[in-house]
């Protein structure tokens, strides 16, 4: 069908196709929010084409036919069960229409696409057509919400994802570029004053934590060691990162160096002892995991040669019986919450 156009025109017939199919996409994306109670829901609006054709480069060398989001469709769910319902209505409610199911990004084994960005993928053909819908978990869309895309964009456009130290992205700017970046920031926390700011606010934790490291870059270093003693405060009030947690520790390294560009070594050295501490934590944690599997291995040592396939056995039992466990919950949860589903 495509064989005799050039990618512009095969990216505006798809764009046309897209558009007709839309209308599809909205009513099964109503149904679902209907069905499940979505924390949020949008839909479209249909990628143009030069859009597409600018994805096509970049990820398929060019094959604009490998672009599947020029129909698209956003939820968010409340949680893994939530999604898990959402599946199987789709399964039972138009199965036959979908073509791709992708989860991949959200397992644990497996690495977030660039800027951390997570989401699960259902493409499913409308018209003619392969629309995408992407869902969410609401407490990862707390965090990254639209504007987690348009990092997840930035970073595949302009390779920003592989930086050790968020702030070595502020290298090699100007001071006067330095102090409008400040006012800007600035404007970005004016809602939230720090001394308001409590441990749940993740997005002005997120935007103070980027105002440090232009503080640190301008030399503010007193700006800067305010801040991160309120961000310290707030990480270790959260039930989620606590003291101990990297988060935290980086946060003591930055105050580190801001105290010791205040020549204030006493403090510093403090706040290194504490880093120094949590390393020797994390290291006496790692041996004596090495040790038990050392362990393991010398008071079993002919287990591997009469029984080689041993381990392998056992993580396959292990995944079975975390699968059992899984689908038991998963059960109970249906029952519970998601009775409905029977009726399908």
């Amino acid at each position: 069908e495509y064989e005799q156009m050039s990618n512009s025109q095969i990216a505006r017939d798809l764009v046309r196709r897209a558009e007709v199919a839309l209308p599809s996409l909205v009513e099964i994306c109503k149904a679902l929010a209907g069905s499940l109670g979505m924390e949020e829901v949008g839909v479209g609006p249909v990628k143009d084409a030069s859009a597409a054709l600018r994805k096509a480069e970049k990820k398929y060398e060019g094959d604009v036919l490998k672009v599947t989001d020029y129909c698209r469709a956003l939820l968010v769910v409340k949680d893994f069960p939530t999604l898990l319902a959402l599946l199987e209505l789709a399964r039972d409610s138009f199965g036959p229409l979908i073509r791709r199911v992708k989860l991949s990004t959200l397992k644990s084994d497996r690495n977030a696409k660039p800027g951390g960005y997570r989401d699960c993928i259902i493409n499913l053909e409308l018209k003619d057509h392969i629309c995408e819908i992407q869902i969410h978990m609401w407490p990862m869309w707390v965090i990254c919400g639209v504007d987690g895309f348009r990092h997840y964009r930035h970073c595949l456009e302009y390779s920003t994802d592989t930086f050790g130290d968020p702030y070595e992205a502020l290298a090699g700017l100007d001071r006067r570029t330095m102090a409008e970046l400040i006012v800007m920031a600035e404007e970005a926390v004016a809602d939230m004053p720090l001394e308001t700011l409590e441990w749940y606010h993740e997005k002005f934790i997120l935007d103070y934590f980027a105002e440090v490291g232009l503080f640190l870059h301008h030399g503010l270093h007193e700006w800067a060691e305010t801040t991160l003693r309120a961000l310290i405060k707030l990480r270790c009030q959260s039930p989620d990162i606590g003291p101990d947690h990297h988060e935290t520790i980086t946060l003591y390294k930055y105050l580190e160096q801001a105290l010791r560009a205040q020549k204030r070594l006493d403090e510093a050295d403090d706040v290194a002892a504490k880093i120094a501490e949590n390393m020797q934590l994390k290291s006496n944690e790692k041996v004596e995991a090495d040790k038990s599997v050392w362990d393991e291995w010398v008071t079993e040592p002919f287990e591997s040669i009469v029984d080689p396939n041993k381990k392998e056995r056992e993580e396959e039992e292990r995944i079975k019986k975390e699968v059992r466990a899984s689908k038991k919950a998963w059960r109970k949860i249906r029952e519970e919450r998601f009775k409905f589903l029977d009726a399908n």
